[in-house]
């Protein structure tokens, strides 16, 4: 991970500087940061991708955009030319750019949107009624919508989800706007299940009770769930999802684990109970800029608990590690 002050670089006929406001710590920046870089991120690199930023420069053929707005940044594009791009599935482009991955991201002073990026859409007003930080999570609603809408949830469908991280609650939330008719959270960490039912959740359930699973049943009924997501970075929630799907179901697999996990299930599992296995990465520019029209109604601003500064990021990190509260970001001085 690379931490810097930088100069102001020179901005293309295309390109946009940003001066980062505020940039949030997720739960990959995390998993990179303990146990060591994943394979999609190009080294060196500056971590941060859920950026917004005020406009300070930009070239003369940028013409959408006002100096001094604020916007927020949709951190992935595509090449624009292939069969996923053209498909509008730009996070599964072979060339995707993502930035805090691929390019460098926002936990920086400045920030460069290159001219493609500014192309293909990637800066988007900020809404007025969003402080900087509660912007940041823009980016994780539009990953949940993109999972959620992947999966085919359906009015009035059972929902479990695993893991009440940030992540987790924002699923939540997803689900309700897109009329979900009982969303449940499981998960170890007391303060979480507690902060599910702030956020509304229908039922929360402890998974260090020996009786969890029984649980879960009785209150969705034996069936089990319409849709399992896994939104907690183990396998171990990926078997218990299988174990509570109905029959007809689908199991959403979103949270990354670390490389190297294996996982082992009984095909016929799938096959007799015709039970849907899907994943989900990243989102599309659509599912981001649903995700901004949504933010301003799901009360974002409840989720940022812990604010640093730039130069502080390492104990910003320690909090996200140790889960202390729910969303970490860094704050612009």
């Amino acid at each position: 991970m690379r931490l810097e002050t930088v100069d102001i670089p020179q901005v293309g006929e295309g390109d946009v500087l940003l001066k980062v406001r505020a940039s949030g710590i997720c739960g990959s920046d995390v998993r990179s940061y303990v146990n060591g870089i994943e394979e999609r991120y190009k080294i060196p690199i500056i971590f941060g991708h859920e950026v917004t930023g005020e406009v300070v420069a930009m070239g003369s053929r940028v013409q959408q955009l006002q100096l001094g707005e604020r916007v927020v940044v949709a951190p992935i594009y595509g090449c624009g030319r292939c069969e996923f791009c053209l498909l509008g599935l730009e996070n599964l482009c072979d060339e995707v750019v993502v930035f805090g991955c691929t390019l460098d991201g926002g936990y920086a002073e400045y920030m460069l949107i290159p001219e493609k990026g500014v192309e293909r859409g990637v800066l988007v007003p900020l809404p007025s009624s969003l402080s900087d930080e509660a912007g940041t999570l823009i980016e994780v609603v539009s990953c949940c919508l993109h999972g959620q809408r992947r999966a085919g949830l359906k009015p009035g469908d059972k929902v479990v989800i695993f893991g009440a991280g940030p992540i987790g609650l924002v699923h939540l939330l997803v689900s309700k706007k897109m009329g979900a008719g009982m969303v449940g959270l499981i998960d170890f960490i007391p303060q979480r299940l507690r902060d599910a039912q702030k956020f509304g959740a229908d039922f929360v359930v402890n998974a260090s009770d020996s009786e969890w699973r029984k649980q879960v049943l009785q209150i969705l009924g034996n069936n089990g769930a319409s849709l399992v997501i896994t939104a907690a970075p183990t396998v171990s929630s990926i078997e218990y999802a299988l174990q509570l799907v109905r029959k007809g179901g689908t199991v959403l697999i979103f949270g990354g684990l670390p490389a190297g996990n294996t996982l082992s299930l009984d095909p016929n599992f799938i096959h007799y109970r015709e039970v849907n296995v899907i994943g989900s990465i990243d989102a599309t520019l659509e599912d981001f800029y649903r995700a901004v029209q949504w933010s301003p109604y799901l009360g974002l601003e409840r989720f940022v608990t812990h604010r640093f500064s730039l130069d502080r990021v390492l104990d910003a990190m320690g909090v996200a590690v140790k889960k202390e509260g729910l969303k970490v970001v860094l704050v612009a001085e």
